[in-house]
């Protein structure tokens, strides 16, 4: 792949990555989509952010986590800032994805 930094992006995901390494890492990507990024911040805002109860005469808390909120299914395409990390991570995953510039 020959992407430079500061470039805009297209990834589409042609096939389900098998590795739960390779899962990650690709969610990570997506995740840096501002559509995606935006839908996230909202679902954080929308959770239960604190459960509090009593044990042992203290208070105890526990603070909810929300999905990732998105999907790697193939076909699926995210739009995103090609900086160095990302082109990094996109080598780990090329063969699960095509990149094309935006």
């Amino acid at each position: 792949m020959d992407i430079q930094p500061g470039s805009k992006i297209t990834v589409e995901i042609t096939a389900a990555p098998r590795t739960a390494a390779g899962r990650k890492t690709l969610t990570r990507l997506c995740r840096k989509d501002p559509t995606v990024a935006r839908q996230q911040r909202v679902q954080d805002r929308q959770r239960p952010s604190w459960q509090v109860w009593r044990r042992g005469g203290r208070q105890w808390h526990h603070q909810m986590k929300s999905g990732p909120g998105l999907a790697l299914n193939p076909g699926n395409r995210y739009s995103l800032l090609a900086t160095v990390d990302v082109i990094r991570d996109l080598a780990s995953v090329a063969r699960w994805v095509a990149v094309t510039p935006h």
